[in-house]
């Protein structure tokens, strides 16, 4: 029952990455990293914090990324799936 949840929040995730990168990247692959791959500063990484907790109020991921972003895990597939762990419905 994830699977359509999380191709849909990646959807989301990629598409808000673009408008911070202004469109600049024509593709974004689910497996780059923020820092590493799309070179996102600090402006830049608040903008998709901002936007990850307007399209998913309750959601913070500033401790996923403190966990991740120092050896390049800093990925979009990888916050896709710890955004999806809060966003799965319970069983």
């Amino acid at each position: 029952m994830t699977f359509p949840l999380k191709a849909d929040v990646a959807k989301r995730v990629i598409a808000l990455c673009q408008s911070i990168d202004g469109d600049r990247t024509t593709d974004i692959a689910i497996d780059v990293s923020l820092t590493r791959t799309l070179a996102f500063d600090s402006l830049k990484l608040m903008q998709f914090f901002a936007g990850i907790e307007q399209l998913y109020p309750g959601i913070a991921l500033e401790d996923w990324f403190i966990e991740h972003s120092t050896d390049g895990r800093d990925t979009l597939g990888s916050a896709v799936t710890y955004m999806t762990r809060f966003l799965a419905p319970s069983a």
